[in-house]
C-alpha cells in the first residue's frame, strides 16, 4: 500500500469517527419551554390556549426522537405506591398526606368543600378515554432508566400559585406551572433540554387538587441529517478504497 493509500485511509477514519460522534449529538441545545393556560376550563374543548401549547410541544418534540405519551388508561383505578407504564419508567409519589397517589376517572366522588368540578380538581385529557392520575397535593415523579430530553403533560384543575416541575439536567431546574386563575383550569407544561438526559422529573402541586394527563416523553434521540451524511460519505468513501486496493492487487503480475 502507498503512502497515499495509507493517508487517505486515515483521513476517511477521522471523518467516520467525526460523522459517529455528530450523529450521537443533540440538534438543538438549551431549555426550551412550551405552556397555555385556560382560566377556569373544565375540558380540552374549553382549553385553546392549553392545547395549542401542546401542539407546539409535539412540533417540535418530532425533531429530537421519538415521542411517547402516557395515558394512564391502561392502569387500575386506586391508589399506587409505584406504576411501571413503560420499559425503564416508573411512577412514585405521595400526596399531601404522605399517602399514595391514585388513578381516578372522575373527580366528584372526592369528599371536600365546595365539591370538586373539572375546572377544580382534574379531568380526562385522552381522547375516548377516562382514566387520569389525580395528586392530591403532594408530588408525583417520573423516573428514566435512558434518560430523557423532553417532557410534557396536561395539568387539570390548578389553582394555586407556586407550583412546579423540578429535575436536574447537570443544574436544578424549576419550570412553574401557569395558575389558570382562582376558579382553577387547564394548563400544558412542556419543556424540550435537547443537549441533556434527565433522569427523573418531579410534579409539585403543594396542597391543590389536580389531574395530570397525556404525558409525553422522548426516547431514540434522532441525528442531525448533515451528521448522516457526513456519515454516509464517509463509510462510502472507506468503501471505495479497499474496492481500488482490491483491483490492484488482481491487477498485479503472478510470479512463477
Amino acid at each position: 500500500m502507498s503512502d497515499t493509500q495509507i493517508a487517505t485511509r486515515r483521513a476517511i477514519r477521522v471523518m467516520v469517527t467525526f460523522a459517529l460522534a455528530l450523529a450521537t449529538a443533540p440538534a438543538h441545545a438549551g431549555l426550551i419551554l412550551f405552556t397555555g393556560a385556560d382560566d377556569g376550563a373544565g375540558s380540552l374543548a374549553t382549553a385553546p390556549n392549553s392545547a395549542a401549547a401542546a401542539a407546539s410541544f409535539d412540533t417540535a418534540v418530532a425533531g429530537l426522537g421519538i415521542e411517547n405519551t402516557i395515558t394512564f388508561e391502561s392502569f387500575p383505578l386506586g391508589t399506587f405506591s409505584s406504576l411501571t407504564p413503560a420499559l425503564g419508567i416508573s411512577l412514585t409519589g405521595g400526596n399531601v398526606n404522605g399517602n399514595d397517589q391514585s388513578i381516578v376517572n372522575t373527580t366528584s366522588d372526592i369528599n371536600i368543600t365546595p365539591p370538586c368540578t373539572n375546572a377544580s380538581c382534574g379531568y380526562n385529557t385522552t381522547p375516548g378515554g377516562s382514566k387520569f392520575l389525580l395528586l392530591f397535593g403532594g408530588t408525583v415523579t417520573f423516573s428514566f432508566s435512558a434518560g430523557t430530553d423532553a417532557f410534557g403533560a396536561y395539568l387539570t384543575g390548578v389553582q394555586n400559585v407556586g407550583e412546579t416541575i423540578t429535575f436536574s439536567d447537570g443544574t436544578s431546574q424549576s419550570v412553574d406551572i401557569p395558575n389558570p386563575g382562582f376558579d382553577g383550569g387547564t394548563t400544558f407544561v412542556g419543556f424540550t433540554d435537547a443537549d441533556k438526559s434527565i433522569a427523573s422529573i418531579t410534579i409539585n402541586v403543594n396542597n391543590d387538587i389536580v389531574g395530570v394527563d397525556d404525558v409525553r416523553y422522548v426516547t431514540d434521540r434522532v441525528p442531525e441529517p448533515a451528521s448522516l451524511a457526513l456519515l454516509g460519505g464517509a463509510l462510502a468513501g472507506l468503501a471505495l478504497t479497499r474496492r481500488r486496493k482490491h483491483m490492484e492487487l488482481a491487477l498485479q503480475p503472478i510470479r512463477m
